[in-house]
């Protein structure tokens, strides 16, 4: 089986309100950069912070277009030049609201 090309995603290219939300069926799939991951993602979930990036924070730039969905869980599929500790099938999740350990 070859690997694809397209995900589902929800996009948000211009700040404002949830009208801005636009659900893509052929986003293009990322490829892995330097010191980068590229994960699967099996479950994720709108929430707070997302609202946040939706309306747009005052002296915060985020750069559109942005995929929506900030906690997610699902595998890693590609691993970029310089990762270590993570290979792909590994397991991944991420929340805003869990610091990072080195």
């Amino acid at each position: 089986m070859s690997a694809a090309t397209t995900m589902r995603a929800l996009v948000l290219r211009q700040h404002g309100g949830l009208d801005n939300l636009d659900v893509v069926t052929h986003y293009p799939v990322p490829s892995a950069t330097p010191g980068h991951v590229v994960i699967r993602v099996g479950a994720s979930s709108f929430n707070y912070h997302d609202v946040f990036t939706v309306r747009g924070m005052p002296g915060i730039k985020v750069p559109l277009p942005v995929i929506i969905g900030l906690d997610m869980a699902g595998e890693v599929v590609e691993v970029g030049p310089g990762v270590r500790g993570w290979r792909p099938g590994s397991a991944s999740s991420s929340t805003p609201s869990i610091p990072r350990r080195d």
